[in-house]
Protein backbone atom coordinates (compact mmCIF):
# COMPACT_ATOMS: atom_id res chain seq x y z
CA UNK A 1 0.00 0.00 0.00
CA UNK A 2 1.59 3.30 -0.93
CA UNK A 3 1.34 6.17 1.55
CA UNK A 4 0.53 9.83 -0.23
CA UNK A 5 0.96 13.30 1.79
CA UNK A 6 -1.69 15.22 0.56
CA UNK A 7 -2.83 18.84 2.58
CA UNK A 8 -0.53 17.67 5.28
CA UNK A 9 -2.56 14.34 5.78
CA UNK A 10 -1.51 10.73 5.23
CA UNK A 11 -3.31 8.95 3.17
CA UNK A 12 -2.55 4.63 2.35
CA UNK A 13 -3.59 3.67 -1.34
CA UNK A 14 -3.94 0.88 -2.72
CA UNK A 15 -1.08 0.23 -5.40
CA UNK A 16 -3.73 -0.66 -8.13
CA UNK A 17 -4.44 3.38 -7.33
CA UNK A 18 -1.24 4.25 -8.37
CA UNK A 19 -1.78 4.72 -11.93
CA UNK A 20 -4.31 6.89 -10.88
CA UNK A 21 -2.59 9.05 -8.47
CA UNK A 22 0.01 9.67 -11.48
CA UNK A 23 -2.25 11.19 -13.74
CA UNK A 24 -3.72 13.36 -10.82
CA UNK A 25 -0.24 14.32 -10.05
CA UNK A 26 0.16 15.13 -14.13
CA UNK A 27 -2.97 16.95 -14.27
CA UNK A 28 -2.48 19.18 -11.02
CA UNK A 29 0.91 19.87 -12.36
CA UNK A 30 -0.46 21.46 -15.75
CA UNK A 31 -2.96 23.33 -13.59
CA UNK A 32 -0.66 24.79 -10.87
CA UNK A 33 1.54 25.80 -13.47
CA UNK A 34 -1.12 27.59 -16.12
CA UNK A 35 -2.58 29.14 -12.97
CA UNK A 36 1.38 30.34 -11.54
CA UNK A 37 1.80 32.15 -15.11
CA UNK A 38 -1.48 33.45 -15.31
CA UNK A 39 -0.93 34.72 -11.71
CA UNK A 40 2.20 36.29 -12.76
CA UNK A 41 1.16 37.93 -15.61
CA UNK A 42 2.99 35.78 -18.20
CA UNK A 43 2.42 34.71 -21.79
CA UNK A 44 0.40 31.05 -21.52
CA UNK A 45 0.71 29.01 -24.01
CA UNK A 46 -3.21 27.86 -24.49
CA UNK A 47 -2.88 25.48 -27.10
CA UNK A 48 -0.27 23.91 -25.11
CA UNK A 49 -2.01 24.10 -21.71
CA UNK A 50 -5.15 22.34 -23.00
CA UNK A 51 -3.67 19.75 -24.94
CA UNK A 52 -1.73 19.20 -21.65
CA UNK A 53 -5.34 18.92 -20.08
CA UNK A 54 -6.66 17.19 -22.59
CA UNK A 55 -4.16 14.34 -22.41
CA UNK A 56 -4.06 14.28 -18.66
CA UNK A 57 -8.36 14.08 -18.76
CA UNK A 58 -7.22 11.24 -21.17
CA UNK A 59 -5.20 9.42 -18.57
CA UNK A 60 -7.16 10.11 -15.71
CA UNK A 61 -10.12 8.29 -17.30
CA UNK A 62 -7.95 5.50 -18.26
CA UNK A 63 -6.30 4.86 -15.27
CA UNK A 64 -9.80 5.07 -12.81
CA UNK A 65 -11.70 2.86 -15.56
CA UNK A 66 -9.11 0.04 -14.92
CA UNK A 67 -9.28 1.01 -11.25
CA UNK A 68 -12.61 0.87 -11.07
CA UNK A 69 -12.55 -2.76 -13.04
CA UNK A 70 -9.82 -3.94 -9.73
CA UNK A 71 -10.66 -2.67 -6.67
CA UNK A 72 -13.60 -2.26 -4.66
CA UNK A 73 -15.76 1.25 -4.30
CA UNK A 74 -14.34 1.42 -0.68
CA UNK A 75 -10.65 1.46 -1.98
CA UNK A 76 -11.61 3.78 -4.72
CA UNK A 77 -13.14 6.81 -1.42
CA UNK A 78 -9.53 6.39 -0.14
CA UNK A 79 -8.68 9.00 -3.58
CA UNK A 80 -11.49 11.37 -1.93
CA UNK A 81 -8.70 13.68 -0.26
CA UNK A 82 -6.68 13.23 -3.37
CA UNK A 83 -9.24 14.30 -5.59
CA UNK A 84 -10.33 17.46 -2.99
CA UNK A 85 -7.26 18.76 -3.67
CA UNK A 86 -7.30 18.42 -7.14
CA UNK A 87 -10.79 20.48 -7.04
CA UNK A 88 -9.41 23.44 -5.18
CA UNK A 89 -6.44 23.44 -7.48
CA UNK A 90 -9.24 23.85 -10.39
CA UNK A 91 -11.11 26.25 -8.29
CA UNK A 92 -8.44 28.50 -8.07
CA UNK A 93 -7.11 27.94 -11.97
CA UNK A 94 -10.94 29.20 -12.89
CA UNK A 95 -10.39 31.70 -11.07
CA UNK A 96 -7.15 32.44 -12.25
CA UNK A 97 -8.38 32.43 -15.80
CA UNK A 98 -11.79 34.37 -15.05
CA UNK A 99 -9.24 36.95 -13.96
CA UNK A 100 -7.30 36.88 -17.42
CA UNK A 101 -10.23 36.62 -19.40
CA UNK A 102 -11.80 40.12 -18.01
CA UNK A 103 -8.38 41.76 -18.59
CA UNK A 104 -7.94 40.70 -21.74
CA UNK A 105 -11.46 42.17 -22.21
CA UNK A 106 -10.52 45.48 -20.73
CA UNK A 107 -8.01 45.54 -23.04
CA UNK A 108 -9.72 44.70 -26.31
CA UNK A 109 -12.54 47.39 -25.23
CA UNK A 110 -9.65 50.21 -24.72
CA UNK A 111 -8.19 49.26 -28.46
CA UNK A 112 -11.52 49.74 -29.66
CA UNK A 113 -12.20 52.63 -28.62
CA UNK A 114 -8.85 53.73 -29.09
CA UNK A 115 -9.54 53.11 -33.07
CA UNK A 116 -12.98 54.84 -32.78
CA UNK A 117 -11.50 57.93 -31.81
CA UNK A 118 -9.01 58.18 -34.27
CA UNK A 119 -11.47 57.03 -36.64
CA UNK A 120 -13.73 59.52 -35.63
CA UNK A 121 -13.60 63.34 -37.41
CA UNK A 122 -15.03 64.74 -34.00
CA UNK A 123 -18.76 65.32 -35.23
CA UNK A 124 -19.89 62.19 -34.39
CA UNK A 125 -17.99 58.37 -32.84
CA UNK A 126 -17.98 55.58 -34.72
CA UNK A 127 -20.03 53.86 -32.25
CA UNK A 128 -22.63 57.08 -32.89
CA UNK A 129 -22.78 56.20 -36.56
CA UNK A 130 -22.57 52.72 -35.75
CA UNK A 131 -25.85 53.05 -33.22
CA UNK A 132 -27.72 55.47 -35.80
CA UNK A 133 -26.95 58.56 -33.16
CA UNK A 134 -25.21 60.56 -36.21
CA UNK A 135 -27.07 62.42 -38.96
Amino acid sequence: METVNDNKQQIGLDPALAPVLFAIRRLEGVIEHETGVLMEGGAVDLANINASKSRGLRDFNKALGKAVKSVDNAVLKTLQPVLDNLRLKLEQNCEALKLHLRAVSELTGIIRDALETHEADGTYTARQMRDGMGA
